[in-house]
């Protein structure tokens, strides 16, 4: 069926920044792809400017991998999801939406390593109680050996990377088995970018002045604080799609696409597999936030066969999480912890009772939520869902967290294309899609599987919000929003963030 093209919304517009955008020539149509925190962040931006826009979605709730689920009065994220930006823009946008809503918490997180709980952040005392004086000093010693023999070398895997700038033991105790576990390959598999991306800046001798001076500033993951919407992450992205529906905009939830149309270096439309049929058209655009690879493969005419397989051969890291439902005592007081133990395949457990109490229903209750990493065709994705509860229930007894007596239920959630995958050799594939598809003069590419960058929510949302400006007449380089070298460290950079996922 054709949907015709929206009416324009009746968004009252603020008068300084619509000043900004008076000589801009607006789109007739704008068409968004996904409703999780890009697409929701650029239709956002849009309303506000009274620009009409339609958001496809394939789930069945808006938030994408930040949406949160109710089952038997309880709320569960799809993964728990941290709010800490230091882009005022972003952190705007969810004051704004969110209002007394939007809590301040204090963060607790451990790793659970060799049978014992170390904090993370690495606290002095606490690490040399775990891992014994001789292990503490061997380890301080492979630290001080990387540092003078590895100083000059430049890292080309994770493997590396971390070797080089923590040392071999400190490699072996809390980077290896966890990011193994992430990704489903050896560190020295996955690219070194990813390392610098995600813990730059941070070195030994900065974790041991930060835990006894308390001198945090400038270190990413050291964040002690942060945000966190009252019912789950989703209730942000749930008040941002109400907003922009009462604003005129069009949201339809359970389309799944099927095909791109293109006309030349033109997106005319999008079908979907329900039959629906949006048209985009010369004097509209297209923001996608599915998976470029997706996207990719969806154009129609097809694509040559040089940009089909390196669609084929740029990969995601697919994600479960089995929430239980668990009454009795509190297990853990941690927001998450890391699990770093090989003897289990588990990667990270949350409880969102300790993020807010009116994620459960009862004062007993607490939604624990265990998530396993795995691709499509391997022996996770495959288990029944039945399986999965009880693999994550003996998985938690194992390590001494739970009594199996006070599960009450549980239930299963499977996300494909969760992570951008930096496998060593990823950028040639990569470049080749951007390439292909900056050809396209109408589509732009926001948010984390639609630019293959791992950021995090607010890094999305902020894709989401320039390329609404961009399409409103301002010119911001999108693609810089997740540069590592700048985006993610440095304080003076305008849109830096220590936000985690």
């Amino acid at each position: 069926m054709e949907i015709p093209e929206q009416n324009q919304m009746s968004v009252q517009v603020r008068s300084e920044e619509a000043g900004n955008q008076s000589g801009a020539k607006r789109p007739r149509q704008v068409l968004i792809l996904g409703a999780g925190p890009a697409g929701l962040g650029a239709g956002y931006e849009l309303a506000r400017h009274g620009v009409p826009c339609t958001i496809l979605d394939k789930n069945s709730q808006v938030g994408g991998l930040a949406r949160t689920m109710e089952f038997k009065g309880f709320r569960f994220d799809v993964g728990p999801h941290r709010f800490f930006t230091k882009e005022k823009t972003v952190q705007a946008v969810w004051e704004e939406v969110l209002g007394r809503d939007l809590l301040r918490l204090l963060r607790l997180t451990r790793i659970y390593y060799r049978g014992k709980f170390f904090f993370y952040p690495l606290k002095p005392l606490n690490a040399l109680i775990g891992l014994g004086i001789g292990g503490s000093l061997m380890t301080f010693g492979s630290y001080l050996y990387a540092r003078i023999v590895y100083r000059c070398r430049q890292a080309k895997t994770f493997e590396q990377w971390i070797t080089y700038t923590f040392g071999r033991r400190l490699y072996e105790a809390f980077f290896k088995t966890y990011t193994e576990k992430v990704w489903g390959v050896s560190c020295s598999d996955i690219g070194a970018e990813w390392a610098a991306q995600r813990i730059r800046g941070l070195n030994l001798w900065r974790v041991v002045k930060t835990a006894i001076l308390g001198n945090r500033q400038g270190i990413r993951t050291l964040t002690d604080q942060f945000c966190y919407p009252r019912i789950g992450a989703g209730m942000l992205y749930e008040k941002m799609s109400d907003k922009i529906t009462t604003a005129g905009g069009r949201l339809h939830l359970g389309a799944v696409v099927e095909a791109i149309e293109v006309e030349g270096t033109t997106v005319t439309g999008v079908r979907c597999a329900d039959g629906r049929h949006i048209k985009v058209g010369a004097e509209g655009c297209l923001l996608s936030s599915i998976p470029i690879t997706a996207f990719v493969q969806c154009l129609t005419p097809q694509v040559p066969t040089e940009v089909l397989a390196a669609a084929r051969g740029l990969r995601y890291r697919d994600h479960i999480t089995v929430n239980l439902t668990y009454f009795g005592t509190n297990p853990f007081p941690d927001n998450w912890i890391y699990v770093h133990a090989g003897e289990v395949r588990m990667a990270r457990i949350t409880n969102y009772a300790n993020f807010s109490r009116d994620m459960v229903p009862t004062e007993d209750a607490n939604g624990l939520a265990v998530e396993y990493f795995c691709f499509e065709n391997d022996d996770l994705w495959r288990m029944s869902d039945e399986a999965l509860v009880e693999l994550a229930t003996e998985e938690l007894m194992r390590i001494g967290l739970i009594r199996r007596e006070l599960v009450r239920d549980g239930f299963v959630l499977r996300e494909k294309n969760a992570y951008p995958a930096y496998y060593a050799g990823y950028q040639t594939h990569f470049e080749t899609l951007k390439n292909y598809v900056s050809r396209l003069t109408n589509v732009h590419m926001i948010g984390r599987a639609g630019m293959f960058k791992y950021g995090n929510q607010d890094h999305a949302m902020l894709t989401g919000l320039l390329t609404a400006r961009n399409v409103l007449g301002e010119q911001h380089d999108v693609w810089s929003v997740h540069d590592s070298e700048e985006y993610i460290e440095e304080e003076s950079h305008r849109a830096a963030t220590v936000a985690e996922q």
